[in-house]
């Protein structure tokens, strides 16, 4: 019986991307990912001749079923999704899950994820922290949601697209007040935007640079109460 292979890819700066992971992905069978295009371009970079195979949400309960009755003919499959590490927000975790179902092995290949990229770099208190992913779209869903952060107390991390931002900046600062949130956007890419910040201000800051709402945002929210004299940070 072969394995699947759960490998981390870059998510961005495709330097970002480990010795371990191109030997995994150059002796594989088949490489079943999110976004194949994205993909391709990795895999050219580094001269990387494996078969991609499409694994996504619209695909992923036959695909899966191919994968598992190729991994138990023996072939070695990786995993990889549109960007950073599988089963963040992807649907990964209904592959992984069929497997270990199974008696597959999974192997875990480690490397870049936005989440952990954005925590190193916010300077906030980061010994506790809640992950999120994408809110509810549903007005009522999303502030029932952030309520109970709020009761928590603990930093937390949201992703959301950035044409809803000001929205889900209203909902917080709502429910929240004036607290200091960490914006980051472009990770590792040349336009990259990393700024901690109360909410007021990034709010405003956004307002006046419409190209920092372009694409998907990586928030880290700090619920803690914060004072018009605390200091804020910039990067």
């Amino acid at each position: 019986m072969g394995a699947l292979y759960v490998v981390a890819t870059p998510i961005g700066n495709l330097d970002d991307i480990t010795i371990r992971a191109l030997k995994v992905m150059r002796q594989a069978d088949f490489i079943a990912c999110e976004d194949t295009r994205k993909t391709r371009i990795l895999t050219s970079k580094y001269h990387i001749k494996t078969r991609l195979i499409p694994y996504h949400e619209y695909n992923k309960k036959s695909a899966a079923d191919g994968i598992v009755s190729s991994i138990i003919k023996d072939k070695n499959i990786v995993l990889v999704s549109e960007a950073g590490t599988p089963m963040i927000s992807d649907p990964g975790s209904y592959l992984v899950r069929l497997c270990i179902e199974k008696g597959i092995k999974v192997v875990p290949i480690p490397g870049p994820s936005s989440l952990l990229t954005a925590l190193s770099a916010s300077g906030l208190d980061t010994s506790e922290f809640t992950f999120i992913g994408f809110l509810p779209k549903k007005g009522g869903k999303r502030k029932k949601l952030l309520v109970k952060l709020k009761e928590e107390k603990r930093v937390f991390i949201l992703f959301e697209p950035g044409r809803s931002i000001e929205k889900l900046f209203a909902d917080i600062n709502e429910i929240f007040g004036n607290v200091k949130i960490c914006y980051a956007k472009e990770l590792t890419k040349i336009y990259e935007f990393i700024e901690t910040k109360d909410i007021k201000t990034i709010t405003e800051e956004i307002k006046n640079r419409p190209e920092l709402t372009k694409g998907e945002i990586t928030l880290i929210v700090d619920p803690s109460p914060i004072s018009d004299s605390d200091f804020t940070l910039r990067f």
